[in-house]
């Protein structure tokens, strides 16, 4: 026959048991969640993908680059880059060329970059995203990664894009 003395100490090693299992399954829990999220770095996405082609160079003093003869100037050419490229120019001395192919999704049929009708930045219609012009960074929408930059040198007035990557 149990005492009261030992009915208190009975009851609270039951709790406790129960307590210790209730912990660990939520112990156990926790850190399944952290692992699995911890997984991640960050948004992920198909990669963009990559091409090789030959140095381009183009005169730009030709009639058809006359876009390019003034800041802000931009002008597409699809003979090179995965989906073509569009070159902008930042200054007299500074040309970018940008992939066309959207970063978001970039396997996507869809998924080419134009000029905005306002000149201003680049935009993905299949996303909506924008990037901007100054660096390729996205500006808006669901893209989170610059869209790929091309190495260009300037040398009198011939432009040359090559199929390095810039960043």
């Amino acid at each position: 026959m149990e005492t009261w003395e030992e009915k208190p100490e009975k009851d609270f090693m039951i709790t406790a048991k129960n307590y210790n299992g209730t912990f660990r399954k939520a112990i156990t829990l926790a850190v399944s969640f952290i692992w699995l999220f911890s997984c991640s770095t960050g948004p992920t996405d198909d990669p963009i993908p990559m091409t090789i082609f030959a140095d381009l160079t183009i005169n730009l003093t030709a009639p058809e680059y006359n876009t390019l003869l003034l800041d802000g100037g931009t002008k597409a050419i699809s003979s090179i880059g995965v989906r073509g490229v569009i070159i902008y120019r930042k200054n007299s001395t500074s040309y970018f060329a940008y992939e066309r192919n959207c970063s978001y999704h970039p396997n996507d049929a869809c998924a080419t970059v134009n000029v905005h009708v306002s000149n201003l930045y680049l935009t993905d219609p299949c996303c909506n995203s924008n990037f901007s012009l100054a660096d390729g960074s996205p500006t808006g929408g669901v893209a989170w990664r610059p869209l790929r930059r091309y190495i260009t040198e300037l040398v009198g007035n011939n432009l040359t894009i090559t199929d390095n990557i810039a960043n």
